[in-house]
């Protein structure tokens, strides 16, 4: 069965704490990620051909991937874009429109630096250069913790936010902390949003809901050896150790 992948990242810049290892990957490592994609015969789709292979069963390419980004941070436009535009590879940023132009306060109360987040001059530069845009909700809440209708403004104000500044459809989303229930997934649908990311682990294929689709963690101090891991076994954590634990439970079910 066909399968792809979706990596996700957050910042592409240099971390300025402890707490940010994980979220900020340092642009070099950024690009060493994308050639060795590339080399490997990885190749990169958009989000939009992911719609299309949900509704329209269009195909997608094998060893198909998508780059994903959340929050929408400034380094996405100023370290990001110009690797990405060097390789012809599309991304998708999902913003958290309340903090456009300003920096990541949800952050920033807790062990992480302040850092500039996109401004829509930056977002509608990339949009006319090949990279799509989803919502983030507004204030990067947990949906989870909110009732029904504040889960649903949170998804529509920030769609007809990103609609009014781009002038197109906002059809995609992704979940804050990954935190969803079935029915925070049946809200996201009745916005209209036609995909929709979380944040467990793993491929994605023909039964993998669009709504509830999952991602690869790529952490700021993942080797490129690391992130083969990850890709092949779809999984967020990678040791050297896990193939020969993988393979060895393989081998003793089949035994037993």
């Amino acid at each position: 069965m066909q399968r792809f992948v979706i990596l996700m990242y957050h910042m592409i810049s240099e971390p300025k704490t402890a707490a940010e290892i994980k979220y900020a990957c340092p642009p070099k490592q950024f690009e060493q990620h994308l050639q060795m994609l590339l080399s490997s015969g990885f190749k990169p789709i958009s989000i939009n051909a992911i719609e299309d292979y949900y509704l329209h069963q269009t195909p997608l390419p094998d060893k198909a991937f998508l780059i994903s980004f959340d929050d929408g941070f400034e380094d996405n436009y100023s370290n990001a874009f110009p690797i990405l535009q060097r390789y012809k590879i599309p991304a998708v940023i999902y913003l958290a429109t309340g903090s456009i132009g300003k920096t990541n306060q949800w952050m920033s109360k807790l062990t992480f630096s302040e850092r500039k987040m996109l401004t829509w001059t930056q977002i509608k530069d990339m949009a006319s250069q090949g990279i799509d845009f989803g919502s983030h909700t507004v204030s990067h809440p947990r949906l989870t913790e909110l009732d029904d209708g504040d889960v649903s403004k949170e998804l529509i104000k920030s769609k007809q936010l990103i609609e009014d500044q781009l002038g197109i459809e906002c059809r995609h989303f992704a979940y804050p902390y990954g935190l969803l229930t079935e029915k925070t997934s049946e809200l996201v649908q009745q916005a209209g949003f036609k995909t929709a990311c979380s944040t467990r682990s793993g491929f994605n294929n023909t039964e993998r809901n669009p709504l509830i689709l999952h991602r690869i963690e790529v952490y700021g101090d993942d080797s490129t050896w690391k992130l083969k891991l990850k890709i092949r076994f779809g999984m967020n954590d990678a040791s050297w150790f896990f193939p020969l634990k993988y393979y060895s439970a393989r081998l003793l079910s089949r035994l037993g």
